[in-house]
């Protein structure tokens, strides 16, 4: 029982609330130097990151050059990031085309804009051919295979005979095969006489050279 005149009162603890609290890190931006139809050794790995108790709005994630900086993303683009909690947003560089690229990507998150400039430079990728002989085909026709050149160029195969019936360092063939959309063909040739041959391809859109291939035909 109290006295008269006299009160009583609890103390009730405050409740702190951290406000969100929102950062972005990431790594190198400039991605090395990639042949073209390939796909970077390096990744630009852009993480958010709430370190904070309430959620923080993702309005949007923009990459302006999917095709050539393909995005793959785990944040909730157009929702929330819950506190606490953080995601990824990573990209590669894939060039199609020769020449220096560049890319935008934008983060719109916690009502302010980030904006990271990609770059990235495509170089000629070195054609690799290969020669079979074509299965049941006549002796003398061989299956000639090239990878890696420009996708959709032209690749310009060369056939010099080192040491055949037509003598030394004649040239037989000189022909033009399109690139299909991986940069590669696949051809039947004759050779049809006997003796050693120097094969190769020139990329006519890069203006590099494959390997040479020597190849015997009995």
């Amino acid at each position: 029982m109290l006295a008269a005149g006299c009160s009583s009162s609890t103390a009730i603890a405050p409740t702190n609330v951290t406000p969100a609290t929102f950062t972005m890190t990431w790594n190198s931006t400039a991605f090395p130097a990639t042949g073209v139809g390939l796909m970077s050794a390096a990744t630009l790995v852009v993480t958010l990151w709430n370190t904070g108790s309430s959620a923080v709005p993702i309005a949007s994630i923009a990459d302006s050059d999917t095709g050539e900086f393909p995005l793959v993303s785990t944040c909730p683009a157009g929702g929330p990031l819950p506190s606490d909690s953080s995601c990824t947003l990573t990209i590669r560089f894939t060039p199609a085309t020769l020449g220096d690229k560049t890319s935008t990507l934008t983060v719109d998150a916690n009502s302010t804009t980030q904006t990271l400039s990609l770059t990235g430079t495509a170089v000629a990728v070195a054609p690799q051919l290969s020669i079979a002989p074509a299965g049941d085909l006549a002796p003398g026709v061989l299956t000639v295979t090239g990878t890696g050149g420009t996708p959709g160029g032209t690749a310009e195969l060369h056939a010099v005979a080192v040491s055949s019936a037509a003598g030394p360092q004649n040239v037989i063939a000189t022909t033009r095969w399109p690139l299909d959309t991986s940069g590669g063909f696949t051809a039947a040739i004759a050779l049809d006489q006997s003796g050693s041959y120097d094969l190769w391809l020139v990329d006519l859109t890069s203006g590099v050279s494959s390997q040479h291939v020597v190849y015997a035909v009995p």
